[in-house]
């Protein structure tokens, strides 16, 4: 895990938004993703044991490239929904980038 501007929290903040993820090598990759696509952001991550919840306060950005990299091997990005059964904000998909957000 990237380490630097991710936290580990066991507090997730009202305009928190981004993934919640299945634990595994996927999550590790998204949380490593979201830190490179989100630079001016902190990252913050809460283990529940079988998930994990990965946000970042107002918007949260991850992109295919990123994910890609931190994976090591290519990535169908709508096959993270299988990896995500849940998200705190609204949420943009395409191909090339999932975008969490707040809105009031």
């Amino acid at each position: 895990m990237t380490s630097g501007r991710v936290y580990l929290t066991e507090v997730v903040e009202y305009d928190a938004v981004g993934p919640v993820m299945r634990s595994g090598d996927i999550a590790e990759a998204v949380i490593d993703a979201v830190a490179d696509d989100n630079p001016e952001r902190d990252v913050f991550v809460t283990d529940r044991g079988d998930y994990v919840h990965i946000h970042t306060l107002m918007d949260c950005r991850l992109t295919r490239a990123s994910l890609e990299r931190n994976l090591g091997r290519d990535y169908d990005l709508a096959l993270l929904e299988i990896e995500m059964p849940s998200f705190c904000g609204r949420m943009k998909t395409s191909d090339h980038e999932y975008r969490w957000y707040f809105q009031t």
